[in-house]
């Protein structure tokens, strides 16, 4: 653990990991860096594997009652409402927010500067906003603190609609973006697409937005 952390009342940090073929006898870990907060009865699991751990950056807030699970990966200044519930080998990145009560399932990632809600079984791209495995559509809240430029905010706008609004599918939406001149912003975000993996991406939602 680094420097400048807090640790509320109750809370558990290196708990072994819930994995029923978990070998008591392995050395595993929780890393965490500076400046963190973890409030009242979070639970924070060890890695579940030898030499392996669970791992917390820089300047998070968890507030009570969050629960990481064996081998999850907190980037730099996330924020975990009440009652987080994260399966093991979840991922969130930078500046993530995560709305009170969510439920993430083993390994799936959660893109830099999103706002998620509910209930998650796939990935999140960066920058988007969603709830209940849906998207919705993109955190300009999130990306305006985060002090993106207007030209950046518009190139999410444009990557966003061609992945979920052009009527192509993930492998054609990519195959497109590779030819339309994206910058840092827009590779980032189709670079986490086409890492999804298994999982795959959080689909359109029927109330997202329309403009």
């Amino acid at each position: 653990m680094g420097a400048e952390n807090f640790v509320g009342y109750g809370a558990i940090i290196g708990a072994t990991p819930q994995d029923l073929g978990f070998d008591p006898k392995t050395q595993s870990f929780v890393e965490i860096g500076n400046g963190n907060t973890i409030r009242e009865y979070c639970t924070i699991h060890r890695g579940s594997t030898e030499g392996s751990a669970t791992t917390i950056g820089d300047g998070n807030f968890l507030m009570a009652g969050n629960h990481l699970g064996h081998n999850c990966i907190l980037g730099n200044g996330v924020v975990m409402a009440n009652d987080c519930l994260l399966g093991g080998h979840v991922r969130i990145d930078d500046r993530a927010f995560i709305g009170g009560g969510s439920r993430f399932h083993q390994g799936i990632r959660m893109g830099r500067l999103v706002m998620a809600e509910g209930r998650f079984t796939q990935n999140l791209p960066p920058f988007l906003s969603a709830a209940k495995n849906e998207v919705y559509g993109f955190n300009v809240l999130g990306m305006r603190r985060a002090n993106f430029s207007a030209a950046e905010r518009d190139e999410i706008k444009r990557a966003f609609k061609l992945l979920y609004r052009s009527g192509l599918n993930t492998k054609q939406a990519l195959e497109k973006a590779a030819g339309e001149g994206f910058g840092p912003i827009g590779r980032e975000f189709f670079e986490f697409v086409a890492n999804a993996g298994k999982r795959g991406i959080v689909s359109y939602g029927r109330g997202a937005m329309e403009d």
